[in-house]
């Protein structure tokens, strides 16, 4: 870690804005909250793609695990085209929390069900998935895949935009894609049945050019959420031992917090150092600046607020910085995460406030995410949607 420069570079890790923790002792200017958390999941393997012409159904999502914490098996999504909804299916045993799903318009249904077939596979060989299950109203879906014979993949890192869709956010949800890349042309053709139906996957433009299918694969994947929303006492930080807290040298700021979980991480930086909010004086303001890396990439940042009125602190965290693609991409990933601004700017439609309240040396938060912009991925639809569907919809 060294010295605090500022996490506003979109070449700089938010480490290297981290300073080492104090253990001068309690903060000159009273007691320290830290009102930022961030936690960090991951996700061994995912396919994704987009339904083009099903009547119910207008995307699926394949995830597998196989961890301690989770267990081992598939979770599938399956996106309602009614009502943008999604509907949950889980192998049995595996253990994964619902209040991480909560994409599109909302929670679906959420349920254990019995997969004739699950096997999900994302190496640098190639892409194998095979699931079979039945869904909540009797339909049979089947997605089969294999690309291996299109020879080894060549992958990228993608921030997905899965949080652009969300309507009403209760975090800044950032998930990472490594060893990202599209199905390559093979000689098996991806398979998606429902009811023994096929159902035509969406279509990227130029497919003669550069044959490959629009289903999505990466493995493994970085889940990192940033300050959910949530209402009561905020915990004095311990300067002894803070735990994830990341305090500045003299121990009388926060600089961030950091987040680990199964060799992934991911930490928040802020610059300047958030001060103790009893510290403020009435009507006084600070900001700054503040930056999220995830895997020792960074992903998004903006600007922080504090402004004290009487025994209450008003904050705010403004997304003013979206995703930048990493150097380096696959062609085909560069033209389309340029030509779609959602992979970039999604982020930057996201807001976070929270109302602090003191009172004698203690602090009670409420705070929430709010979208700020319109735009919910639909320029993404219409480019990716099939020929067949364009014609139904024109």
């Amino acid at each position: 870690m060294g010295d605090a420069t500022g996490p506003d570079s979109s070449t700089r890790p938010a480490a290297r804005a981290l300073r080492p923790m104090s253990t001068e002792g309690p903060p000159a200017g009273g007691v320290l909250w830290c009102p930022f958390d961030l936690a960090v999941d991951t996700i061994g393997a995912l396919l994704n793609g987009e339904l083009a012409d099903h009547p119910v159904y207008d995307g699926f999502e394949l995830q597998w695990f196989d961890d301690p914490a989770h267990g081992r098996g598939v979770l599938a999504f399956l996106s309602r085209r009614a009502d943008g909804r999604v509907d949950y299916y889980l192998q049995r045993g595996l253990r994964v929390d619902p209040d991480g799903y909560a994409i599109g318009a909302g929670l679906g249904r959420w349920g254990e069900a019995d997969f004739d077939v699950a096997l999900l596979e994302v190496t640098p060989e190639g892409v194998v998935a095979d699931v079979r299950f039945t869904d909540m109203e009797g339909r049979v879906v089947e997605v089969s895949v294999d690309d291996r014979s299109a020879g080894p993949r060549r992958t990228t890192d993608l921030l997905a935009p899965v949080s652009s869709g969300i309507e009403d956010p209760v975090s800044l949800m950032l998930v990472q894609l490594h060893g990202f890349d599209l199905l390559r042309h093979g000689d098996i053709a991806p398979q998606v049945r429902i009811d023994g139906e096929q159902v035509s996957t969406g279509v990227l433009p130029g497919g003669l050019l550069h044959r490959r299918h629009l289903v999505k694969a990466a493995a493994p994947l970085t889940v990192a959420t940033l300050c959910r929303a949530r209402s009561g006492p905020l915990t004095p930080v311990d300067v002894d031992d803070p735990g994830d807290v990341v305090l500045d040298a003299a121990g009388t700021g926060v600089l961030g917090c950091v987040a680990r979980h199964d060799g992934a991480g991911a930490i928040l930086a802020l610059h300047p150092p958030l001060p103790a909010l009893s510290s403020l004086g009435d009507g006084e303001q600070r900001t700054g600046s503040w930056l999220v890396d995830v895997d020792d990439a960074p992903v998004v940042g903006g600007t922080w607020s504090a402004r004290r009125q009487a025994d209450e602190v008003a904050l705010a965290l403004e997304v003013t910085r979206g995703w930048v693609p990493p150097p380096g991409q696959p062609l085909l990933v560069r033209l389309v995460t340029r030509v779609v601004p959602v992979f970039r700017t999604w982020p930057t439609t996201y807001r976070w406030s929270a109302q602090v309240l003191l009172d004698r040396g203690s602090a009670v938060m409420v705070s929430s995410w709010a979208r700020t912009g319109k735009d919910r991925g639909a320029g993404y639809g219409r480019l990716t949607r099939s020929r067949r569907a364009r014609r139904r919809r024109g």
